[in-house]
């Protein structure tokens, strides 16, 4: 556990002893998930920050309807709840499924953000490894929004497949997401999105198999 957690965000530059000792300071819990079971569920689990020790899972918001946008998936060091873990709210509007059977850590974040009362340097550390990771989260967060102000499937796809495209800095690329769960995470119908990407094929847009795409030219 120790050194999965040295390579996340949160631990970053704090030695193994440290986090031993953070842990027993943080009042860290493990809790382990069978394939499908919840880890949160919106309007009933209390906010934590939370970080993938084994598995996958994926963060899901679904609105009045039952409709269901995907926003992130979760792999072994990721860390989720930790922008709605800082929020004065009794429960998180995000649910967090286990894509796989899941080991996962939890923190209360006034542990992290109440620093021990010997006011240690890696607990310092880590309050500003957090307040990093939440910057670059609301980032990522703001690059789906973008996509998801284009008013067609089309552009929709264009404008997150140009993107993953720059990343990779290849114009042959994989995506994190199978076509189930990237017409969620673009907020569009499946059946429809993949009507898209069919005549985007025959036009020469692109070209894909399963979650790797081609595009005619490099970015």
């Amino acid at each position: 556990m120790i050194e999965i957690l040295k390579e996340t965000d949160l631990f970053d530059s704090i030695k193994r002893g440290e986090i031993s000792s953070l842990l027993n300071c943080l009042k860290a819990r493990q809790g382990h998930y069978k394939k499908g079971e919840f880890i949160f569920l919106a309007g009933q689990s209390k906010p934590a920050v939370g970080v993938v020790l084994a598995g996958k899972a994926q963060v899901i918001k679904e609105n009045y309807y039952g409709d269901k946008l995907i926003m992130r998936n979760l792999e072994k060091g990721d860390m989720f709840g930790e922008i709605y873990a800082g929020m004065d709210i009794e429960s998180v509007p995000i649910s967090v499924r286990a894509q796989s059977d899941c080991q996962i850590i939890l923190f209360d974040i006034k542990n992290i953000l109440n620093s021990c009362h010997s006011a240690c340097a890696h607990h310092q550390r880590l309050i500003l490894n957090l307040m990093k990771h939440v910057a670059k989260k609301s980032a990522m967060l703001s690059e789906q929004m973008s996509y998801l102000s284009h008013k067609t499937i089309r552009a929709r796809l264009e404008a997150y497949l140009h993107e993953e495209a720059t990343k990779s800095r290849s114009n042959e690329f994989e995506i994190p997401f199978n076509k189930t769960e990237l017409a969620h995470y673009l907020c569009v119908d499946r059946a429809a999105m993949q009507r898209e990407l069919g005549k985007m094929k025959a036009e020469g847009l692109l070209s894909y198999d399963k979650n790797t795409f081609r595009l005619p030219t490099k970015i």
